[in-house]
This record gives structure tokens, sequence and C-alpha cells, in this order.
């Protein structure tokens, strides 16, 4: 029966009610005061035209990003083989939550999202690859992982990957859901960003932080820049320090930016970044900065944009200009140039110490831009460079021919020319061709990109370019000489070359060093720290043709055919990494022919090619120390040591094609492992081989492959571990200490660290010590690595 309440019991009723309503309303409503993370930074891309934009940055350098529609706008990355990053915010973050739908292309690719970014070798990242979510970390350029679990990602599905990174805590989310976690001290602040290593999408981010919701206020613009003090390569600028807000507090950072223009808001981004910029003062304190690198005798604009740790960024500063002093090296001077005829010109009138600035624009003319004649200094060489580099296009029927000369600088040029060569030297030495970007525009011709050849051609220096997208026969680099000798002592070092193919029978190398018919003279060519990457073109991906070269310090990532010793004596190939992906075919390492090679300290895993394919191929011969300077010579007093063969389709195979085996040469002191086929195969019986000193380890139905004694080949686990992207020695390896015999040319093991006591089997070295050289990527070489 229900009994009504007394007027006490109606009283606390009602206050329970107003309580209970009032907790609700603070639920719903929250006080103004309380404090919540703010919204750092967020991006949808719908104002996007095109990628990177705004405060976007192609951190990598590499990669084609674009703007797409998939549902709405997104960032979209279509190139493959290597690591590509965009990033965006300040180095200064620290503790953060950041979130971005990713879409992956493939699941055999590495794709997700980078945190406390500060440079190419140190960053956090999530990434969907193979069946896994990885949350990963790259301290002082190696990548371990933290944790890994089981996700599969469909490639038709855009995923939410979230990374909170708060101290030494680090945590990733799928869809909401913490997957993977750990601690991890080393990276302390930095940015946030894409990381993508294929096809590849990526939406909505959003970076949640501990700034103040409220800080909405950007630092307000500088409007007393100035400029003065000039000197022949540098301006120094003063203004007063803007605040955090407004004109009040210290801000977080400056963007100091120059151009051969006067700088607006609409080109500031496209203007140079100055180095080494400085960290903001307190509001209205006064400010100094010198900008250095610049040219002399040439006018230059500058401005800044200031911003706060929530991001904000101010209005562009007044512009200002200054002009820098005449050089004193070599009587120079610096000639700026807007038009072809004007280089014509310039080139024309060039004189040791010239430096001739080419702005931005393209630049056309039927035929050759002709260097001829003439001749700069070592301290003082004749300079060609674009003002903002790769924003000169040498394009249409116009290139660069350089004839008779010497100690010329080509720097920063994009080349889409059709129908010529974009550089060729004759009979020039001291030529240096750096920063360029060759892609040429093809006509299905065949033509050799970058040639150098002529008597008394040496000592060029071809550094620090991209070569990519050559679908046409012909090489990126040829090296010829006169009818007798190969062009001599130059230096091919820190380029990217990418994406040569489909597969021609011939004429398709990358790199042709010397050709038949001079291949018995020595070149003494260095081909060093370069990343080849899809160059399927050819059977020789680098076709050596001359003696007494050096191969070595090089990355070729997934690409078809071999670094072959085609003809020449004396070739040396060490320090090389060749990395497959264990599926694409004919993936190979080294071939070679003729005599006195020597192969030492290369890494070959997850090659896939056999016969004129294989990781390493001491192939037969069909003429033996005579004959057809275009046959395959005989191999004699090859020497295959150190080298490190790990889960290929083949190991070293001797005598696979022709009639004659290889003649006293020796195999020493290598790993191998795999799990198929003869891990050393005797196509022909080698004659007088010594072995001494090998590891084999045959696991699935794989074989040694020979008839061995244990010194001469022991069957063994080396007991490999995975470090970053190599198998290298445990410290309990049986490797450690093992090798046999005396080769002193072996100094140090492929991560440069020094042979000691008794030198370990294999490439690798057993060491704690920190590695000098690790596998190149796109970051490593190419127009803006360091």
């Amino acid at each position: 029966m229900f009994m009504a309440h007394s007027n006490g019991n109606r009283n606390a009723f009602g206050w329970i009610q107003m309580l209970l309503s009032l907790l609700l309303l603070l639920t719903l409503f929250p006080s103004a005061k309380q404090v919540y993370a703010a919204s750092l930074f967020s991006d949808d891309f719908e104002t996007a035209s095109a990628f990177p934009y705004n405060s976007w940055t192609n951190a990598s350098s590499n990669g084609s990003w674009s703007i797409v529609t998939d549902g709405t706008k997104a960032v979209s990355q279509t190139s493959t083989g290597n690591t590509f990053l965009a990033t965006n915010g300040q180095s200064a973050w620290s503790n953060y939550t950041y979130s971005a739908k990713v879409k992956t292309g493939s699941t055999a690719v590495r794709n997700g999202i980078v945190a406390r970014y500060q440079n190419s070798n140190n960053y956090y990242f999530l990434i969907m690859y193979n069946g896994s979510l990885l949350l990963n970390k790259k301290v002082a350029g190696s990548t371990s992982t933290i944790q890994q679990v089981s996700f599969t990602a469909n490639t038709s599905t855009f995923y939410e990957l979230k990374l909170e990174v708060n101290g030494t805590s680090l945590k990733g989310y799928v869809d909401g859901v913490l997957m993977v976690q750990g601690t991890e001290a080393s990276l302390t602040s930095g940015k946030i960003g894409f990381y993508a290593n294929g096809v590849s999408a990526f939406d909505e981010v959003l970076v949640d932080g501990n700034a103040p919701s409220s800080d909405t206020s950007a630092p307000s613009a500088i409007t007393n820049l100035a400029a003065g003090n000039p000197t022949s390569s540098s301006v120094q600028l003063s203004w007063t320090a803007p605040g955090d807000d407004g004109n009040t507090g210290t801000a977080s950072s400056y963007d100091v930016r120059y151009s051969l223009a006067p700088i607006t808001d609409s080109n500031f981004s496209s203007a140079s970044q100055a180095a080494n910029e400085p960290a903001p003062l307190v509001s209205g304190t006064n400010q100094t900065f010198t900008v250095s690198g610049l040219n002399a005798s040439t006018t230059y604009y500058f401005a800044i944009q200031t911003k706060d740790e929530a991001g904000n960024a101010s209005a562009v500063s007044n512009s200002v200009s200054a002009t820098s002093a005449a050089g004193t090296s070599g009587g120079g001077n610096t000639v700026n140039v807007s038009t072809s005829a004007q280089l014509d010109t310039a080139i024309a009138n060039a004189a040791a110490g010239t430096t001739i600035v080419v702005a931005d624009g393209t630049y056309t003319k039927s035929g050759s831009f002709s260097i001829s004649n003439k001749n700069g200094t070592s301290a003082s060489p004749i300079t060609i460079k674009a003002a903002n580099r790769n924003m000169a296009v040498i394009s249409g029927s116009a290139y660069f021919t350089v004839t008779n000369s010497s100690y010329i600088v080509l720097e920063g040029f994009k080349f889409t020319n059709t129908g010529n060569s974009a550089i060729k030297l004759t009979s020039s030495s001291y030529i240096r061709m750096t920063r360029n970007h060759f892609r040429l525009t093809e006509n299905g011709s065949s033509l050799k990109w970058l040639y150098i050849g002529g008597a008394n051609s040496h000592h060029n220096r071809i550094d620090h370019n991209l070569f990519e997208e050559k679908h046409d026969l012909g090489n990126f680099i040829t090296f010829d000489g006169s009818s007798t000798q190969v062009s001599q002592y130059d230096v091919v070092e820190y380029n990217h070359f990418r994406n040569i193919g489909p597969r021609a029978t011939n004429e398709m190398e990358a790199i042709r060093v010397g050709w038949s018919e001079i291949s018995m003279s020595d070149g003494y060519i260095t081909l060093q720290y370069n990343l080849f990457e899809g160059c399927d073109g050819d059977p020789e991906i680098v076709s050596i043709k001359s003696g007494k070269n050096i191969f070595r310090y090089n990355t070729i990532r997934n690409s078809q055919g071999v670094v072959s010793s085609r003809h020449g004596n004396g070739n040396s190939f060490y320090g090389n990494f060749f990395l497959g992906d264990g599926t694409k075919a004919g993936l190979g390492g080294i071939r070679i022919y003729g005599q006195d090679h020597k192969i030492y300290n290369n890494y070959f895993e997850g090659l896939t090619g056999s016969g004129y394919d294989a990781a390493i191929a001491i192939d037969g011969g069909d003429v033996d120390t005579s004959g057809a300077l275009n046959a395959h010579w005989r191999v004699y007093r090859a020497e295959i040591t150190n080298n490190t063969l790990v889960n290929n389709v083949t190991g070293i195979e001797i005598g696979k094609n022709y009639s004659l085996a290889p003649v006293d040469s020796k195999i020493a002191n290598n790993v191998i492992k795999g799990s198929a086929g003869k891990l050393i195969n005797e196509y022909k019986a080698p004659v007088n081989m010594l072995y001494e000193g090998n590891i084999a380890f045959p696991t699935g139905t794989a074989a040694v492959g020979i008839t061995a004694t244990s010194s001469q080949v022991r069957q063994v686990d080396p007991l490999l571990s995975t470090v970053d992207e190599l198998q290298k020695l445990s410290a309990g390896s049986p490797a450690i200490n093992a090798s046999s015999g005396t080769y002193t040319y072996i100094t140090d093991d492929m991560d440069g660290h020094v042979r000691s006591g008794g030198a370990d089997t294999g490439a690798d070295e057993y060491s704690t010590a920190a590695v000098s050289r690790v596998p190149l990527n796109g970051a490593s070489v190419g127009t803006n690595a360091p």
C-alpha cells in the first residue's frame, strides 16, 4: 500500500532531485574554467589542390604525393620501394595524441603515421604491414620494433590510426582500440607525419596536446624587419621579437626565408629556408640573425613568419632586400639570368670564379647550352646553378654540352628535355654535376641521359642527383672515352636511381662503365653510396666494361638483374647491400668475368634470381686469356670473401654458363643460409679452387651443394638475429673470430666496424658499437640529402 511522505521526507526528496539535476547540468555544460587538451593541429585537406601544401613538408624529399578524391579529399602517395615521409607541426611538441585515417594500397607495404619526428633518422611510427600492426622506433638511423601484433588491413578501408605519446609511454590504437604499447625514452619531442612505403592514402589529421584550448591567438607579424651588413656570402637581419599571443609572451619558432624575388604571403613557402634559425626571444626584444650561404653580388629578399607552441602562425613579415658584396676569390662575379639567351651570353663570358645564377623558369632552345674551352680552377670554378633547386627546368630540345673544359659545376637543374642527352661531357675534367633532377621526356629512341666520353676525360664527379622513370633504351649514366681509353678517376656518389625498365635484352643498364672495345683499359672509377630501386631495364643493373674500378657502399633494392664485371680486370665490389622482397622475379647480386676481381663484405638477402641473375655468379667463359673483346672472358683469381647471403633462391653459383670453368679462385669466410637448392653450386668443376672458413647452413630442402671438409665449409647455424632490416651475428655465433686465411684488404665490415683480432666470418663483424654504414633510403641520397 502506498503511504504519503511527511513534510520532512518531501523536503529531503526535493533536495535530492535538485542535486541530481545540478549534476546533470554540470555533465552537459562543463565549467568554462576547466582545462582540456587543445587541438594543436587538424587538417581534412578539403581546401588543398596539391600536396605538400601550407605547412606540410615532404621530409624525405621523395615519393609521389598528391591530393585525390577518395570519398572526400585525401592525400595520396603512389611511389613504391622506399620510405616516404611527409611532416607537419612543431619540433617542440612533446606530449600529444595524433590520429589520422590511413588506407594502404597493399598489405605487403608499410604505411602509417609518425610521431615525435626530429629528422629522418629519429622518430616513432605506427604502421600496418604484412598482416601486422607494428609500433616502431627509428633512433640514430637504427630501426627496431617496440611491439607487434597481428592485424590484417583491408586495402579498401580507411583505418583510424592513433599514436599517443606521453612522457616515455607510447600507445598505438586502431579505430579506438588499444593494440600496441611500450616504454621508450629516446625521443622526447617532435613533429607528426605520414609514413609510406608504397601506395597509400591519408585523411582527417588531428593532434591533441597540452596547450590551453583557448590558445587560438597567433603571434603578431614582424613589421620592422631590416637587412644590412652584407658580405659576399651573408646578410644580417634585425627585428623586434613579437610575442606568443600577439605581442605578449615568447613565441616558439621562426621561419626565415629568402628569395631572388620579393616575398609575399602567396610565395613565402616556395622561398628558400635559412639554416640554423634562432629561437624567439621575449616579446619586445631586439633580435639579429645572419643568413649565410648566399652568392656574391646578388640581390636577395627576406621575410619571416613566427609560430607559437600551439602551431598558430603569424602573417608574413614585411619583405626587405639587400645585395651581397662582390666576391673576392679569383676575381669572380655573379651573373643572374632569367632567359635562355641570357644564359648563353653568361656562359660565353664566364671565367674562373664566375657564378651564373639561373632564375626559376623553363629554358629551351634548339640545341645545346655550350660550355666549350672554359676553364675554372680548383679554388675558383665556373658555377652554373639554379637559383632554387630544381626550379630552373631545361626543356624541349635544350641540353648542356661541356667540351675541352675543366672545373665547371652544374647544380640544381631539372631536366625534362627530349631527343638529346641532358648533359654531354667530351674531353673534359673536374666537372661536377650535383643536385640535379633527371626525368627526361622520352620519344621512343635510345638515349644516354648523362654521357662522359672523349680523350683525356678524367676526375669528374656526379653526386646527389635523382635519375628516374627511364623506359626507352639507353643508360642513366654512360662512361666512354677515347677509342682506346675509358674516362678515368671519375666518382659517382649519393645519387638515387629508380624505375628504369621494363626489361630489355641489352642497352638499358642504369650505369655503363666503359664498353667492349676499350675494356682492357683501366678506369679507376668509383661508384659509391648510391641507391638503386626498381632498376629493371637490363640483365645488368650496372655493367662494368673496364678495369680497376670500385663499386662500394651502394644499396640495390628490388632491382632485376645484377651488378656485373662484364669486361675488364681487377674490379672490386665491397660493402654493398643487395635487398629483395623474395617474390619479385630476377632479383640478382654480382656476376663476374675476367681476372683478379674481389667481392667482399657484401650482404645479399631476399634475392630470387639464378643463373645470370644469381646472388653471386662466378660464371663460365667462352674465351680464355685472349679473344674477342665482347666475349665472356674466363674467370681467373677471383676472391669471394666475407660475404653474407641469407634466404636467397641461389647462393654462390660457379660456371653456370659457357664452357670454361673458373681458375685459381678463392671462396673464403662467407656465411650462406638458405632453405632451398644448393648453397654452393658447382655447375662446372672449378680449376684449383680454394675453399676455406665458410659457414653454410641449409634449412628446409636446401643442401650445402659440394663435398667439403669442415675447414672448407662448416655446416652450422650462424645464429643470426635481425637488426633493423639486416641479419647480423648474435653474441654466441660460431662465426665470431672464425675466419681463415690472410686477406689483408679486409680491414672493416659492411657496417664500418673495424675487423679486430681473428676476423668474424661473413660480412658482419660482431660489435655493439654504433654503425657508420647502413642500407640507404631515399632520404640518404638525391637532391636534398645532406
